[in-house]
This record gives structure tokens, sequence and C-alpha cells, in this order.
């Protein structure tokens, strides 16, 4: 029935081909009209943050909480002195100054209706500048009146008799055990880091914080800023640039890879068409897969959505992928040279690569449409528009470089083969590994190399850190990689977990107040946590005020004979307290008319982590926090990390890919069980894509990979090429007639060369990408490098093998070839006639 089917598009295309190039230029034309409205994605943490996740919803609580629409934009500047000295001498903390200076007089810049665009976190350098403006009054010999409440100490300061908790902005600090004359036991300071966030709700904003920080950025390449400090910067805005300036460079590169892909293209087709034939066959054969890409990003634009970087690989890809199928259908188109019918002979073109074209696109796009599932958006996206892409090549296949293969073709068939002696070369060595394929020598060479390279992949896989970083979406060549590598220390000494407590304790209550703080407890005695000393919890300080104003009420008690009272927590002296403090953002509170008293309504407080630079340390302290949290659910608490959507993905990785690559091989299966009838054949192809898939992330992991979502995703890509390496050898194997190792013979003589070809258009239009210095796109090359290799290895060698050894009765077929006996023309399939 299928034979029908394509035999009846074959005489379609035949009878009208101009008509269904015009339309199949029309059609894309169409639905790429969109593209004049295209919208691009350039934030790096939503490209890789999940939609509807855990991290999501404790995103949506820290925006309640400050009353923000969106997640505010990060940087950080890190200060460290050129002679590898403190930075806590006046010279060098007056141009950690200067700098913050020029951030803040953008950021704190008020617009007409009086907003500030880092509000409500203006102040999160303000223990930093407390602690500077104290410390400078000793430097300057001008002691203070009340410098006995003054201890300029580390982690914790106290100014007023408060404590202030410093090691957010100071590291690598020495202190000495005894307090020195300036009130302080700080010798050394080895790097001082100042923390900054901006809303970027209105272009504006976004646009003076991208201004501010990349001049910045550019003025710390340059190094020259001052004699006595360098300072690396890094923020949101910084790292979207890069990636953009990645993406770019990509794009350029990949058009190096076109230019090669277009000669390879046409000494391919040299040996098929005329010279004034050329440029159309070649032409059509590379503009079906651009206008595929287009039509694509086209139908995505038309359904709302925004492009990410990443996705300027999609058309080059879809062009490697493309051409192979023009590769076989030009090489078919050959074969049935003979044929004196142009209408006949595309029919049987049609009928003979029909199938073989089919299985192999529908298992690409059902692959790319599987990994739109994955739960990083850009990745997710840029699978969604590379399967629509391979969807709308394969009909492009048919209905535009089929009819100009036709209509480019010569009226008269040649009798005789052109360029007869490279065929007959070709099909000696055929013979010749054939037998060779069949033989003991043979199947023992593949049981052997299949075990050296199982055992080698076995290991790399279980070497794979499960990890991620965005860093790997801009190059590594960037100067933010420096900022990267210094804040590593930065991390390793001092990470802040922020805690949302949305149902406070009532302090009052000494059950419910004692198992809050075991709650906090808990968090504390996490290994990754430091102790009570770090955290940061304000109800520490109110109980110290609470207490001594009931002091000074007993006092005034005691003055007036009035009864003594025991001292027991509560929120009474609440409002005094937020007044004093000027009402920080951290604690959020109501007025209750009826006892005219303060009333508290959520509040944040922060646990400080150490050796948190390696994101997988993160991850799992994250998914730690989460659980003790969630032993007590009477406090509604929930964690924020600015990261924690990719920290989320680094956790389920692992079990994604698995069972992603899971359902993408059952796919695969399931369709090559409707043109591949013999399920012996089936589960043999079914092995080869599980074979392919498992030694690629294991030649993966050696060639440098983590299991992240980038691998993951390529992963997903190779289980669809996989298939362009198996299901064509074994269709046409199954669909031959004859003893087994005659039919692998014509087999491996119809695709042999094409496979090659395609192999190699792939690995040229993917070649420039390893000069690309980023990791996401590098890692894709390597994933298609390998998959080409290892999938060709697979296909021309193992399954062959494979197919040698079941015996005829499990290797046949009612096959639709053989019943129509269209393709019953052995002896022909030696030659290769002109196409043109």
């Amino acid at each position: 029935m299928y034979d029908r089917v394509n035999r009846e598009l074959g005489f379609c295309l035949a009878a009208r081909p101009g008509l269904f190039v015009a339309l199949s230029i029309f059609g894309t034309l169409i639905l790429s009209a969109s593209l004049v409205r295209i919208r691009f994605e350039t934030d790096i943490r939503v490209s890789f943050s999940p939609r509807n996740s855990r991290a999501a919803y404790e995103t949506d609580v820290y925006n309640e909480f400050y009353n923000i629409s969106a997640l505010p934009q990060r940087s950080f500047v890190l200060f460290t002195s050129r002679d590898n000295g403190s930075m806590l001498r006046p010279a060098h903390v007056e141009e950690v100054l200067r700098v913050d200076q020029v951030l803040r007089d953008k950021l704190e810049r008020r617009d007409a209706a009086g907003r500030r665009s880092c509000d409500p976190l203006c102040d999160l350098n303000a223990p930093f500048h407390l602690f500077i403006h104290e410390w400078m009054k000793f430097q300057n010999d001008s002691m203070p009146s009340n410098s006995s409440d003054t201890v300029l100490d580390f982690p914790t300061s106290q100014f007023f008799n408060n404590d202030v908790f410093v090691g957010m902005n100071m590291f690598g600090v020495r202190t000495a055990p005894l307090m020195f004359a300036n009130r302080s036991r700080i010798i050394h300071v080895q790097a001082v880091i100042l923390w900054y966030v901006s809303q970027v709700d209105t272009d504006e904003r976004r646009e003076v914080l991208k201004e501010t920080t990349l001049n910045l950025f550019e003025v710390s390449k340059a190094g020259n800023f001052s004699e006595r400090i360098n300072f690396e910067i890094f923020g949101d805005e910084i790292a979207n640039s890069e990636m953009i300036r990645g993406a770019l460079e990509a794009t350029l590169l990949m058009s190096v890879g076109f230019g090669l892909l277009l000669v390879f293209v046409t000494c391919v087709m040299w040996n098929h068409c005329s010279v004034k034939a050329m440029p159309a066959v070649v032409g059509s054969a590379v503009l079906s897969p651009f206008l595929a890409a287009t039509a694509s990003f086209g139908i995505l634009t038309w359904l709302g959505f925004k492009m990410y970087p990443i996705m300027c690989v999609t058309p080059f890809l879809v062009l490697g992928i493309g051409v192979d199928d023009a590769f076989i259908l030009t090489h078919s188109w050959s074969h049935f040279a003979y044929v004196e019918s142009k209408a006949e002979r595309l029919a049987r073109v049609v009928v003979a690569v029909g199938p073989s074209i089919t299985i192999t696109s529908v298992t690409n796009t059902i692959a790319f449409f599987i990994g739109f599932f994955t739960p990083a958006p850009q990745m997710s996206l840029f699978c969604l528009c590379t399967s629509i892409a391979v969807l709308l090549d394969y009909v492009l296949t048919f209905t535009l470089f089929a009819p100009v293969v036709l209509l480019c073709s010569e009226r008269t068939p040649k009798a005789t083969p052109l360029h007869e002696s490279g065929p007959k070369d070709a099909a000696g060595f055929l013979v010749h590994y054939t037998r060779f394929v069949c033989s003991a020598k043979g199947k023992a060479f593949a049981l052997l190399a299949m075990a050296i390279l199982y055992a080698l992949s076995g290991v790399g896989i279980a070497s794979m850190r499960s990890t991620f970083e965005p860093a790997k979406a801009f190059p590594s060549d960037s100067p933010l990689a420096n900022s990267l590598y210094y804040i590593r220390a930065v991390f390793d000494e001092f990470f802040p977990m922020n805690v949302i407590v949305n149902r406070p304790p009532e302090i009052s209550n000494v059950e419910d107040y004692d198992r809050f703080y075991r709650m906090v407890s808990d968090l504390e005695e996490l290994p990754e946590s430091y102790s009570r000393d770090r955290t940061v919890l304000w109800l520490v300080a109110y109980e110290k005020y609470d207490r001594s104003v009931h002091g000074v009420n007993q006092l005034f008690n005691m003055l007036t004979l009035s009864d003594a009272s025991e001292y027991q927590p509560s929120y009474s002296n609440l409002g005094s307290f937020l007044e004093q403090l000027l009402h920080p953002p951290i604690i959020k509170y109501e007025p209750n008319e009826a006892s005219g008293l303060k009333e508290l309504k959520s509040f944040q407080m922060t646990v400080i982590a150490k050796n948190m630079s390696e994101w997988a340390n993160r991850a799992e302290y994250v998914e730690k926090c989460r659980r003790v949290l969630e032993r007590y659910p009477e406090y509604n608490a929930t964690i924020f990390d600015g990261d924690s959507a990719i920290l989320d993905l680094i956790l389920t990785v692992p079990k994604d890919l698995l069972g992603s690559i899971a359902v993408t091989v059952a796919c695969m299966a399931v369709v090559c069980l409707f043109f591949i009838t013999n399920k012996i054949g089936v589960v043999i192809i079914t092995y080869i894509i599980s074979s392919i898939c498992f030694t690629l992330v294991g030649v993966l992991s050696w060639w440098g990979a983590d299991m992240d979502p980038v691998t993951m995703v390529d992963v997903l890509i190779a289980t669809g090429l996989s298939v362009d390496y198996t299901a064509h050898i074994a269709y046409h194997f199954y669909a031959e007639s004859g003893p087994s190792r005659e039919r692998l013979a014509r087999s491996l003589l119809e695709m042999f060369a094409p496979m090659l070809q395609a192999g190699a258009s792939t690995v040229l239009c993917m070649l420039p990408l390893v000069f690309v210095p980023t990791y996401a796109i590098v890692a894709f090359a390597k994933t298609v490098f390998i998959v080409v290799s290892v999938g060709l290895f697979h296909g021309l060698f193992v399954l062959p093998v494979l197919l040698s050894f079941m015996p005829r009765k499990l290797t046949s077929c009612r096959s639709q070839r053989g019943e129509s006996d269209l393709m019953a023309t052995p002896h022909k399939a030696l030659q290769t006639k002109p196409l043109i």
C-alpha cells in the first residue's frame, strides 16, 4: 500500500513539477512573513530557567514579598589589591568607593514617581558603608566619642551595641586575637565585594543598567582604572551581552561551514548532472533546508515565541541533515537512469527512497520534539524549532528538490554508464567488504571493538559530573570567565541562602518560638552551613532590644513601687524597633488598628553557607534546605536563590535524560515497525540506536562534557540522528530478496556512498563550530562529530554483522519492493547513469 502511495506521489510530482516548486517557495514565504515581528530573548537566566518548577514558585514568593513584578538583575564588583596586600587601606578603600559611587549614582537615581531602580534592595552594601565610615574615623585620628560602642570585627561588627553582619562584603579576612587601638581585630582583607540589584521593568531602566555595567566591564578589561586595585565585574546584562556575542561568532563561523558544504555538495553532484544544470540542482539541495528553517522560525513567531541565541545553529543543522536526503534521492535517480519515461523514473525513485527518507525524517522530528519537553526554555525551543524545520524539509525534499531534478534532467536516458571505472571499483570493494563482514574474522573484530567501546563508554559515564553553570552559554574567552573564577573563592567562603518566612512565629508562645529556632538550627546544622554567629536573623537583635525596653520598664515600675513582671518576648515594641532601623525591607508588617501596634506579617532571614563554588554542591544544598523547611510547614517558609531554577536542572538531568532516551528510542522503534514489518529487524535497529546513544554519552564524557541540560538535549538530538545510520541499510536489506549475503551486498552498494556523503556533509557543516569558545555550541558540535563517527561505524559495520548473524527465516520480510518488482534491477545498480 505504501508503495502505491509513493508511486502515485511520484507521478503527481512529475505531472506538474513547476507548480510544486512554485507552491513550495510561495508557501514557505507565507509562513516566514511573521519574521518582521521576530523577538529575541537575551536574558541568560530566563533562557535556562524552567517554567512551572519549584524554583518558579519560590521566585513568585520572593517577588510578592518585595512587591516587585519581576526578578531584579544582579551585578557584583570584586576588588583586589595589585600588590596582594590588604584591601583595608585608606587609599584602596577610596578607589573602591569611587567605583561604588558610579553604580550608586545610576541605580539610586529617582524617577518622576520618586522610585529608584534598586528599590527595595538599595541598602545591600549598607553594612560595608557603615563599617568603612567608622573605620575611616579611626584612620583620621578622629576618635568618636562613642568609640566604646564600636567594635570593627569580622564577620560581625558592633555599632551602638547592635550587631551588624559584614561578612558578605569582605573575604580572605585574617584577624588577631586581641583588639587594636582602632577598635578592630582585622589585620588583612584579601578582597572586597559589593552587590547591586536593579529592576528592569522598563526599557529605560534596563538600558541604564546595561550601559553602566558594560562601561565598567570595558574599564575592567583595560586594567588601567587604578594603580592600587583591580576590579572584576559580573552582571546579568554583561552575561547576556557575551551570550549574544558568542551566538554571532557561531553564525559567522557556520557561514564558513556552509561554504565548505556547498563545495562538497557540488563535488558529489558532479558525476550526476551537467554543468548547465549544476546551479539549479545544487541550489535546490541547499535551498530546501534553509527555506524549511526560515519557515520554522516564522511559525514560532506566529505563535508568539521569543527566539534564543542558540537557535542560530538551527538553519545549519537542518542543512546538514537535509542534504543527506538530497544525496540519497540523486543516487537513486542515477540508479534508475535506464528508465525512459521521466514520470516513471521519478515514481520509482520515490518508491525506492520514500520509506527510508520517511523513517529518518519522522524519527528526527520525533526526537527533536521530545527535546521540546526538556526543562530549559532555550534548549526546549531550539528543539521545537528544529523539529518543525526537519519536518518541513522532508516535505520540501519531494515538493521542491525532486521536481527540480526532474526539470533539469535530460530527455533521453544514456545507455552507457558515466565514469564506469569508479562504480566498478566501488562494487569490487563492497563485495570484498561484505565477505569480511560475514566472515568469522569480521564478527570477531566487531565483538572486540564493541567490548572496548562499551568499556570505555561505561567508565566515561560513571565519571560524569551532574552540574551546570550559566558560563557555558557565553564564550570562555570572555573576561567574565575571570570574574567567575574569582567569585568561586568568594562562594567557597560565603554564600547566602535567603529564607522567606511567610507565617512568623509567635514569640510570646514559648513552644512556637522554640520550634522556630529548631528550624533555624536544623538549617545551620547542615554540613554546608555556618553556625549561628553568621546567620542573619533580625529576631536576635529584636529580642535583645525588647528585653532592654522591658528592663527600663521594670526600673520605672520599681521607682513607682509598681509590681514587677518577668520578661516574656512579644512584638509590642516592634514599631519602635523598626523605626530605629529605618524600616528595613526584609521585615513586612501591617498596623493593627485595634491594638495600635505593628503586626508582623513576614520576614526574610539569611543562612550563610560555604564551599558553594561548585554548582552541583549548591544544588544539593538548596534541596537540603527545602527538605528542612518542609518539616516545619506551620511557618510557610520558602528558600530563595536567584539561580535555583538552574540548580533544579542539575538535580533532575540524569533522571530526565534516561527517561527521554527511553521514550525516544521507543518512538523510533514504533516508527520503524511501520516500514520494516520484520520484528527481529526492529529489535536490531532499536539495539543499534541504544548502542549509539550509550557510546555517545561515554565519549562525550571523555571529551570533557558534564551531565547537564546541554548534554541532555544533545543526546536526544543524536538519538534522532542515529536512525539515519541504521534505517537506510536495514530497510534496503529487508526489502531485498535472496540469500542474506547478496541482500547485504546490494544494500551496502545502494547506501554505502550516500551514507558516507551524508556523514561528511554534516561534519563539514558543523566543523567551524569547534572554534567557537562557547561550551553549549562546542558541545553540540562534538555531539554531531561523535554521532556521525559512531553512527557510521554502527550502520556500516556493526549492523551488517548483526544482520549476517540472523538465519534467513528471521530476516525474511514480505517486502513491498519484492512484490512490486519496482526495484528488481540488481545489475543496473552497478552502473551510475548520468542524472542530467
